[in-house]
This record gives structure tokens, sequence and C-alpha cells, in this order.
């Protein structure tokens, strides 16, 4: 008989614990629900628009193959718009992970004297969480689409970014280019492979320790077309008909599906438009 009591009192405080669990995950999911779609305030809408302007910036709206690029991006950025926290993306997919963000709104140096509004202004931090594709902000370019708010982390201090391993174009790049092309038979047809390695032997490493950026080459007749670099930083030199001259191109010929900053590139003497 003691027995079978101990049992079933078990097993009645297993039942009321799952429902107790129960009630207070609806509880949880209820406040983070309301705590989304309520209103903001109209500091917190302010608060946004400051990162929003960040995040419509060139830097926040380019190629980034992982979030640690929008990291580096963002912590680099002349804004009050502070990154605090960083988190990548679980599962694959266009997503790559959401950065937050905490927003101080500055204050009023010198408040009118007859105002009406006597609502006291909350400098926060405001928080937002946003999530990134590799192109930048998830949604529609310049709109809150993909940026919440959210409660802050107890600790706002601005994140460090780590350190990339992305290759870098040399200081002296174009300058190395420039004298090898240069001293080149003006009549010959040289080896593109050993105009790519005269190149890279004249350049001085990052002092960061970053691998330096390929150099590539191309020959067509008497012509040569040298390259190195990526989208955001390509040095493009070309000799043709016996002079050497830089190859300038309008940026979005340098964007991945277009051109590229490559050696066929710097060779085409593609004009950036005026």
């Amino acid at each position: 008989m003691l027995r079978v009591q101990t049992r079933g009192r078990r097993r009645g405080a297993i039942t009321v614990t799952a429902v107790l669990v129960g009630i207070a995950a609806l509880g949880a999911l209820a406040v983070a629900t309301l705590r989304a779609t309520r209103p903001l305030t109209p500091d917190q809408l302010a608060a946004r628009e400051t990162l929003l302007d960040l995040l419509k910036t060139t830097r926040m709206s380019s190629y980034h193959p992982d979030i640690d690029g929008f990291v580096r991006a963002a912590t680099g950025a002349p804004s009050s718009a502070v990154l605090v926290a960083s988190t990548p993306a679980v599962e694959g997919g266009d997503l790559i992970g959401t950065l937050t963000f905490a927003v101080t709104l500055p204050e009023l140096a010198d408040p009118p004297m007859f105002s009406f509004d006597q609502r006291e202004v909350d400098p926060g931090p405001h928080c937002f969480r946003v999530t990134f594709t590799p192109y930048g902000k998830a949604g529609e370019w310049g709109t809150p689409e993909g940026v919440r708010p959210t409660g802050c982390p107890d600790d706002t201090t601005p994140m460090t970014p780590p350190p990339s391993d992305d290759p870098v174009v040399a200081v002296d790049a174009r300058d190395a280019a420039w004298q090898v092309l240069e001293d080149l038979d003006p009549t010959g047809t040289p080896d593109p492979d050993d105009v790519a390695r005269q190149v890279t032997a004249r350049l001085t490493p990052p002092s960061d320790g970053r691998p330096l950026a390929e150099v590539t080459a191309v020959v067509d007749g008497t012509d040569v077309g040298v390259a190195t670099g990526g989208p955001d930083d390509c040095v493009l030199v070309a000799r043709v008909d016996g002079t050497v001259a830089d190859v300038h191109v309008a940026p979005v010929q340098l964007q991945p599906g277009e051109a590229g900053c490559t050696a066929w590139t710097a060779l085409a003497g593609l004009d950036a438009p005026h």
C-alpha cells in the first residue's frame, strides 16, 4: 500500500511541475510577443533612425561572406549606434547572423525655454537586433524591416572586432606594377606568370600579418595587364602599345558578376563614367 501511494504522489508531482513549466513558457512567449509588437516610443523611434542611417552606409550594405565582416564594418563606423553583440546564424541559407546595437540619444544642450512638450527624454541606451544577409540588413534597404527592438545586455561596451584574415592589397602595389611593366621589353611577349611573380616580389608585406592579395597578369601580344585586390580595393595597371598607365573603372564593374578586379579588366581599359 505504501509503495502504491508513493508512486501516485510522484506522478501527481510530475504532472503539476509540467503544467507550471508550460505556464511559465507561455508567459515568457507572451512577454516576448508583446515587446515585439507594442508601438515604439518617440525616443526608440529616434534611436532606430540613427541606426538606420548607419545601416544605409556603403560599409554596412556591401558584400561580406560572414557576420564578422559586418562586425568589423560596424565597429569602425563613426556613429552613436554602437555594436555590442554578434550572433552567427545557426543554420545555413540567406541569413548569416544578427548584430545587436545600442543607441544613446544625445542630450539637448540648450532646450527651448517655452515648450509644450514636457515629457522627459530617455537617452537610452536603446537596443536593436538586426538580421543580416551577405549583402547587408535583411529586408528592404533603408526600411526598419529586419530591425527589432530588444533588451540591452548588461554590458554595452562596444565590441572589439575579430582580426581579419582577408588578403590585403600592398601599399606599394601600384608602384611595383609600374616598375615591372616599364622594365619589360616593349616589343617582347612576356610570360604572365613571370610578370605576376616579379610584381609580387617587390611588394611590402602588411604590418598586421595579413596575407597579401594575389597578383595576376595577362598578356595579349605585347600588351600586358596586371591586377591585385578585390571589389573594395583594386589596383589595375596596364601596358598598351608600349605605354604604362593606371586603369580606373566604375566601382560597380568590380563587383561579383561584373568584370571584377582581374588582369583582363586592366587590359580592357574600361573607363569609369564621369
